[in-house]
């Protein structure tokens, strides 16, 4: 795992199943997007910082996932995020979801930092925390 990558811990809990006590697909984008505050706590300074300091708030403009295997109630996931590459005013997130060894969901997110409905630069905070071999 590279330095600027992030891991989550979750237990499936009740909530995020269906009647298989599955977890419904629609949960991994909310494990998703948990995971990319975390990313920003530990790299960027935190959402509330990009908000406070930076005058930037972060907004999804595209996400997907595969799903590989089934995560049940009760499995211990980590969710593994990193910055993949970045635009002027967009940056790419990879997460991985996996069971021990298991890959269980593969998803990826476009953020687009704005400021009054519209697109702005990504701030230098957000910018140092991006490996440098992505530029799009």
């Amino acid at each position: 795992m590279c330095a600027l990558d992030a891991t989550s811990r979750l237990r499936v809990r009740p909530r995020y199943c269906d009647a298989q006590a599955m977890v419904h697909a629609s949960r991994y984008y909310e494990f998703f997007e948990d995971a990319f505050l975390e990313w920003l706590d530990e790299h960027a300074g935190g959402y509330r910082g990009l908000r406070e300091r930076d005058g930037v708030d972060v907004v999804i403009v595209a996400s997907g996932c595969e799903y590989r295997l089934p995560a049940r109630l009760d499995d211990e996931l980590l969710i593994e995020t990193r910055a993949e590459e970045f635009g002027r005013t967009s940056l790419g997130v990879g997460f991985t979801v996996r069971r021990g060894t298991d890959v269980l969901a593969v998803g990826r997110a476009r953020y687009v930092c704005v400021r009054d409905g519209t697109a702005v630069p990504l701030p230098e905070t957000l910018r140092a925390a991006i490996p440098q071999s992505g530029s799009g």
